[in-house]
């Protein structure tokens, strides 16, 4: 039999929840109805159906004015009564978030340095979603998972390091360790895993093998999870990120996350023909229709670029919308989606044009216009060219994975300019260039040692420079050894001859031009001189 609850209570619960708006202190758990119902503030009737119906739409219009204040509020209490009054959660999941957001202040309260802040980040993050009302039914799954495993994990587990991952019992989604940012979940990361499950079942599907590569049940269970783990943003739904990263405040999405969600997926209906997962997949494909910063298109000459972050349009990076194309691509002929398939051609013809971009001719670029890769990312972007290549046979695909799979075995490129006309008694600077981003050692040595001996952790592709004085006259050896990301070395190696300049010589003193000029006396009875053949 369903609790009937006194108007008046209703009232005192919602005064109870305004109060505690913006306290510091830890806030109380308020007992919420089982049931919103208005019906005893009617008198009682004859006429039985006419005043069920009175009644029912009194009901109803004292649960839209309910819903209208509450949506005004700016609280995590106000967010859950919203959810509770439009059906979107049942009563005891609405009591149930309350209390663990009662007890995640409590814990909060009870800690100090680092949990404290870490744990601090968590609720904060909760608090400021619904502050600007954006704490949404959708959201309340994802956000209020992170904050139970982070009130779980810092009252109890030792400080991670950096990047930690982990799971909890046989929950599938993985949750990463962001230093004053607590546990996030990392939906890319647990997406990625899901879809290689995905991948060894359609691959088992397809060659009919006898052994049993396919784990169904676990397959089942990531995709289920994770699933009901995406939130209706801008219309579609999406796998969003709940803590602040780079320039961007939560909730933002990431294409590439998108694209492997999507292609998981497809993956797992095709092998496993559950078309929950079909439609899950369909709806996801809104993140590439929508501009930043409720979606990842942005317009490119040719065609579209999926972003790796919503929240920065300028920032293009190879490798995330490499893998939104290849996703769609998947997702499109998995599906026989004609959507799919015609946001894949748009992400295509532009990714055909951005490839020479990023090919440095050692070494592939990062992001547009910016670093060069890590050896992780570089080998991860050079996967995606080979799937691309697979599916599409692009000559551009083809040849940049070619490229890009040498340049890992090939040595760094070191040019060293001339040392002709250095001098012992002169600093000179010295530069050279590298091909791609390496670890270079820098050695000058003579008959009187090591004159230089530099280290350098990290140099990017381009002309570096080191300064060097000779101690003196003689023969010197200087070498160049640089380590590319991928371990081979490239060594340049010079001989140079120094001398010691010669002395220059002195200039004899100039003659003053304005001597007396030299008078000759004729010697008396001198005869005179003869001037030659007719002289008189």
């Amino acid at each position: 039999m369903v609790d009937r609850v006194k108007w008046w209570r209703v009232l005192v619960v919602a005064v109870l929840m305004v109060a505690g708006c913006g306290e510091e202190q830890p806030p109380k758990p308020v007992p919420t109805p089982t049931r919103f119902d208005t019906i005893d503030r009617l008198p009682a009737k004859t006429g039985g159906f006419e005043a069920l119906v009175e009644r029912r739409e009194a009901y109803e219009a004292a649960r839209r004015d309910e819903i209208a204040r509450m949506r005004r509020s700016k609280t995590v209490e106000g967010a859950l009564r919203v959810a509770r009054l439009t059906g979107r959660i049942t009563p005891g999941a609405e009591n149930s978030m309350r209390q663990e957001w009662h007890d995640a202040n409590v814990a909060l309260a009870k800690l100090s340095g680092v949990r404290a802040t870490e744990l601090g980040y968590t609720v904060g993050a909760i608090r400021s979603l619904a502050s600007v009302r954006m704490l949404t039914a959708d959201r309340l799954r994802p956000t209020f998972l992170i904050l139970r495993q982070n009130v779980r994990f810092w009252k109890a587990q030792p400080v991670p390091a950096s990047g930690f991952r982990t799971t909890f019992g046989r929950d599938p989604v993985i949750f990463q360790y962001y230093p004053g940012r607590g546990l996030q979940v990392q939906p890319l990361a647990s997406w990625g895993r899901a879809n290689a499950i995905a991948g060894s079942c359609l691959a088992a599907m397809r060659s009919r093998t006898t052994k049993d590569t396919c784990r169904k049940a676990i397959l089942t269970r990531s995709l289920d999870r994770l699933a009901s783990l995406g939130a209706r943003r801008s219309g579609y739904l999406a796998w969003e990120y709940y803590f602040a990263y780079g320039t961007g405040a939560p909730p933002w999405v990431s294409g590439m996350t998108q694209a492997t969600a999507t292609q998981a997926l497809a993956r797992g209906y095709r092998a496993l023909g559950h078309k929950r997962w079909k439609r899950a997949a369909e709806k996801a494909l809104g993140a590439f229709e929508q501009p930043p910063p409720s979606g990842v298109r942005v317009s490119v000459p040719g065609g579209s670029h999926y972003l790796l972050y919503s929240f920065s349009p300028s920032h293009r990076v190879f490798n995330g919308g490499l893998q939104a194309v290849l996703g769609l691509r998947d997702t499109g002929a998995l599906l026989h989606s004609g959507r799919a398939t015609k946001l894949f051609r748009a992400g295509d013809r532009a990714a055909r044009r951005e490839v020479d971009e990023y090919d440095t001719g050692a070494w592939s670029l990062y992001s547009e216009n910016g670093a060069e890769s890590t050896l992780s990312y570089h080998e991860l972007t050079a996967g995606f060219l080979a799937g691309l290549c697979d599916r599409t046979d692009a000559r551009s695909y083809c040849r940049a994975s070619r490229n890009f799979a040498r340049y890992e075995r090939e040595p760094t490129r070191i040019g060293l300019e001339r040392l002709k006309g250095t001098r012992w008694d002169r600093t000179r600077t010295v530069r050279f260039t590298l091909s791609k981003v390496s670890s270079v050692k820098v050695r000058v040595w003579g008959a009187r040692g090591v004159s230089v001996s530099r280290d350098f952790a990290k140099l990017p592709r381009g002309t570096h420079s080191f300064a060097w004085k000779p101690p003196g006259r003689g023969r010197y050896r200087v070498r160049i050894e640089a380590r590319g990301p991928s371990g081979p070395v490239g060594v340049e190696e010079r001989t140079v001859k120094i001398r010691t300049p010669a002395k220059p010589k002195k200039k004899k003193p100039k003659q003053d031009k304005l001597q007396p000029e030299k008078k000759t006396e004729k010697k008396e009875g001198a005869a005179p001189r003869s001037r030659g053949k007719g002289s008189p």
